[in-house]
C-alpha cells in the first residue's frame, strides 16, 4: 500500500499523505501529498473507479503524478494482491515496442530467445500504459483487439494467450485532439475511455505546493534535519505557476537543499532555471533570435529544470522521447541522464 495517513474530511473515504519531518520515500515511489479540495475530489473519483474492472483513461499534465494515481487505483482495487506492471510507450524504441508489450517466442526474429511481455506479466493485476498517445499507429489495432478480446498473440506464435488484466492508460496529451489529427484511432480511444479520470495541475491546488516542498525538503536533507522554509520562500512557492507540477517542485527543492547554507531556506528567489520565476522577464528572448537558437535554448532550459532527465523533459515540452533525443544530437548538446 502507499504510505498514507488520514487527512481531509471524515467522509472522503480515502487517505492522503501529509508531510512530516520523518517523511520517507516509499519503495514504490513518493506518496500522494496534499489536502486541497481539488486533489481530494480527484482521489475520491479514483477510489470509486478502483472498485470496478473497467479500463481507465487518465489525462493530466506532465508531472502531476499519473503513475502515483494509477498505483493508488491498483492498491484500492480487488486486484491489489496481484502485480501492477507499467509500460512507457514513449520510452521504448518503436521497433521493440510490440515485443515489449506482447512478448515473443524463440526464433521470432534474429537473436530472439523468447520473452513474456508486459501484458502477460500483469496477469490478474493492472497494466499501466503510460504515454499512450505515443503508441505508433501500426500497433494500435493490436492493442484494440486485446482490449476487446482479452487475448493476444506473441510475436512469432500462432497460439492465442488469454489474460485477465485491468488496463489504465495515461497521457499528458488530449487524446480526442490526436484522434481529430489522425494520430490515434477513434475506436481505440473510445475503448480506453470507459472511465475518464484527471488530476488537477498544481496551480489549482492551493497550498499543496508548500506541503510538497516540506516533504521534499525532508526527503532530500540529512535524516531528521530538514531546513525550515522561510516566509519569503513560501510566498515564492505560492506565486510560481509550476508548469512542471510536482516533478518541478521536487527538482526545485533538490537544488534548494543543495544550495542551502543554514537551517532555513530564505529569500524570494527560487532556482527555477534560466527562465526565472513567474512574471519575470525572459531575458534570452530577443529580436533576431533564430528558430534554431530558440529551440536549442528552450531544450537546454527544460533539461536544466528536469536535472537532465530526457523523459521528463519530453513530457514538459509535449513531444516524444525520440524527438528530445534527436534534438540533443542535432544541437550538439552534452550527454544527459538516461531516460
Amino acid at each position: 500500500m502507499l504510505p498514507i495517513a488520514q487527512c481531509g474530511s471524515a467522509n472522503t473515504g480515502f487517505a492522503v499523505r501529509t508531510p512530516s519531518p520523518a517523511a520517507a520515500c516509499h519503495a514504490a515511489g513518493d506518496p500522494i501529498i496534499g489536502s486541497s479540495r481539488a486533489l481530494l475530489e480527484a482521489l475520491e473519483r479514483a477510489r470509486q473507479a478502483a472498485r470496478s474492472d473497467a479500463d481507465i483513461l487518465l489525462e493530466a499534465e506532465s508531472g502531476t503524478g499519473k503513475e502515483l494515481l494509477a498505483r493508488f487505483i491498483h492498491e484500492h482495487s480487488p486486484r491489489s494482491g496481484k502485480p501492477l506492471v507499467a509500460l512507457n510507450c514513449a520510452a521504448v524504441p518503436e521497433s521493440l515496442l510490440e515485443s515489449e508489450m506482447f512478448g515473443h517466442v524463440r526464433g521470432a526474429f534474429t537473436g530472439a530467445i523468447g520473452t513474456t511481455g508486459k501484458i502477460a506479466m500483469a496477469a490478474g493485476g493492472t497494466l499501466l500504459l503510460d504515454e499512450i498517445g505515443e503508441l505508433p499507429l501500426p500497433l494500435q489495432p493490436k492493442l484494440l483487439r486485446f482490449l476487446q478480446e482479452r487475448e493476444f498473440y506473441r510475436l512469432g506464435d500462432t497460439r492465442p494467450v488469454r489474460v485477465d488484466v485491468r488496463v489504465i492508460a495515461s497521457t499528458n496529451r488530449t487524446l480526442s485532439a490526436l484522434v481529430e489529427a489522425g494520430r490515434f484511432r477513434e475506436d481505440l480511444y473510445y475503448r480506453l475511455n470507459v472511465i475518464p479520470l484527471a488530476l488537477p495541475p498544481l496551480r489549482e491546488r492551493g497550498d499543496d505546493v508548500v506541503e510538497l516542498a516540506e516533504y521534499f525538503a525532508a526527503k532530500f536533507s540529512a535524516p531528521n534535519l530538514p531546513p525550515v522554509l522561510g516566509t519569503e520562500f513560501r510566498a515564492a512557492l505560492r506565486a510560481h505557476p509550476w508548469p512542471g507540477n510536482v516533478r518541478e517542485v521536487a527538482n526545485t527543492m533538490r537544488r534548494a537543499i543543495a544550495l542551502c547554507e543554514g537551517k532555513e531556506i530564505t529569500g524570494p528567489g527560487l532556482p527555477l532555471g534560466r527562465a526565472g520565476a513567474a512574471g519575470s522577464e525572459v531575458r534570452w528572448l530577443r529580436p533576431g533570435l533564430s528558430f534554431r537558437e530558440l529551440e536549442k535554448t528552450l531544450l537546454e532550459i527544460t533539461l536544466d529544470a528536469t536535472a537532465g532527465n530526457r523523459t521528463h523533459a519530453a513530457e514538459l515540452l509535449g513531444v516524444s522521447l525520440r524527438t528530445v533525443r534527436n534534438k540533443i544530437r542535432q544541437h550538439g548538446l552534452p550527454p544527459r541522464r538516461p531516460a
